[in-house]
């Protein structure tokens, strides 16, 4: 009997066990629900969040590769050498301009304006003018002194020229600089013969096709201003049609070959 009697609670234990399981199983599983539902909740709020703010992916760039033809071309570009500027340059000059056939000096003055094509050549337009003056005279004999003369008459000349010109500058790193140039285009005479003695005063004009050519030295003031020294030479036969007292129309030939100095300043800018 006291042995049936202590085996007896057996049962009993084995019931309890089974109960807590149970209950453990469905508090599980209420919790497990619970959490779905709540995920549930969570995913339309997070579409609708990302719907209203999407953050920008950043880009990512590939690395390229310089031994690519593209890359190469690139650097090519970038590596030659930028051609030179083209750039303004004037030259203001004056000086002496002796006719052969006159054998005197007239005063000159002139400019040539144009542009820095090359490094060493340049190209533009000259122009100027040569002043010319021969008087008649005749000696005061009773004025002591200086021996003054009355001038009887007068003849003022003025020679423009009008050309395209082109020019070599031999260096650029140097401190003197030889220059060579040459010119062509139109040339124009104007003479004035003044006399005072009738009150008379006639006006021809002589024109013609005309060239000139010089060469100097030019001493560099700085990197932009430079004063130079040359030699020309004006080679021209200017001409004008006269008509005689019979109707027979003739030309008359001035000759203004002749050989000059002039200095200057040549700017650039």
């Amino acid at each position: 009997m006291s042995c049936a009697e202590s085996r007896s609670p057996a049962p009993s234990h084995r019931f309890r066990f089974s109960l807590l399981a149970a209950w453990i199983s469905i508090a599980v599983g209420l919790l497990a629900a619970t959490c779905a539902g709540a995920q549930s909740q969570q995913i339309p709020e997070a579409l609708n969040d990302s719907s209203r703010t999407i953050p920008s992916a950043p880009r990512v760039t590939s690395p390229t590769n310089p031994s690519s033809p593209a890359n190469t071309s690139a650097a090519r570009v970038a590596s030659a050498p930028v051609p030179p500027q083209k750039r303004w340059t004037l030259h203001l000059q004056g000086g002496l301009f002796a006719p052969i056939d006159v054998n005197a000096t007239s005063p000159t003055v002139g400019l040539r304006f144009g542009r820095l094509w090359l490094p060493h050549l340049q190209g533009g337009f000259l122009t100027g003018v040569t002043f010319r003056r021969k008087n008649l005279e005749q000696e005061v004999g009773s004025l002591p002194g200086l021996k003054p003369q009355l001038v009887l008459a007068r003849l003022d000349g003025k020679l423009v020229p009008m050309m395209a010109f082109l020019q070599v500058n031999l260096t650029e790193k140097r401190f003197l600089v030889p220059y060579a140039g040459i010119a062509a285009g139109y040339e124009w005479l104007t003479a004035t013969a003044n006399d005072y003695r009738t009150q008379q005063k006639i006006t021809s004009t002589y024109s013609n096709w005309a060239w000139e050519s010089w060469g100097g030295f030019g001493m560099r003031l700085e990197k932009n201003l430079r004063f130079d020294a040359e030699i020309f030479w004006n080679g021209a036969k200017l001409e004008r049609d006269v008509t005689d007292s019979s109707g027979i129309t003739l030309i008359e030939a001035a000759d203004m070959n002749g050989v000059g100095a002039r200095v200057g300043l040549d700017i650039l800018f």
